[in-house]
């Protein structure tokens, strides 16, 4: 009977073939796709020099895009992916907006001061429900030659976005990257506004 079975299957499969018929079914194949940071223009003359260590990433997801479904419960995007974990991509993104000051040292310094920024990425989501972007950074400034000075502080840099798609999600993460960019220039200013008047106070006492 089983030699009957199989006689039978040998017979129907050229059969098939001329009638093109599939056998196996067609399978749906979603491709891969892979967002990056656009490059921003570089920030411009600064009274200070920024130099940019490398972000450590603390975020989930790593590569993958993270959807944050409500309040407790977030999924990752198997088809949507960063070019490199955020704290990586951040890195390059800052390394390129402060792209145009003089490094410590460079014969374009002029004096100025120089600060280390460095840090991590806590956080790099796609809020569905809210419908934006969060980018959540804790970043520490250091002064070289400097064992007193050291600035911290955490930045949730929130974006609202009109839909909720990978594209719409790495837009959002550039305007939040030049977000936290702003804020940085914005603590920096304030710490050479904050030495000046020092400064003036204390020369007007002498």
């Amino acid at each position: 009977m089983k030699r009957f079975q199989l006689w039978c299957a040998a017979m129907l499969l050229p059969l098939l073939a001329a009638c093109n018929v599939n056998v196996i079914p067609p399978t749906d194949f979603t491709e891969t796709r892979t967002f990056d940071l656009a490059s921003p223009a570089p920030v411009g003359e600064l009274p200070f020099v920024v130099e940019v260590e490398t972000f450590s990433n603390e975020c989930s997801g790593r590569y993958k895009m993270i959807v944050r479904e409500d309040a407790n419960r977030i999924a990752v995007d198997e088809y949507n992916r960063w070019s490199m974990p955020p704290g990586a991509m951040l890195t390059k993104y800052l390394a390129a907006r402060f792209a145009a000051q003089p490094q410590a040292g460079d014969s374009r310094d002029q004096g100025k001061q120089v600060f280390i920024l460095d840090g991590s990425v806590l956080n790099c989501e796609l809020d569905k429900a809210k419908k934006q972007v969060c980018l959540l950074v804790h970043f520490f400034i250091v002064e070289p030659g400097s064992n007193t000075f050291r600035l911290t502080g955490t930045e949730n840099c929130v974006v609202p976005v009109k839909d909720i798609t990978a594209e719409a999600f790495a837009d959002g993460m550039n305007k939040a990257a030049a977000e936290f960019a702003d804020r940085v220039v914005s603590v920096l200013k304030e710490e050479l506004k904050k030495r000046a008047d020092e400064a003036n106070a204390a020369s007007e006492t002498k």
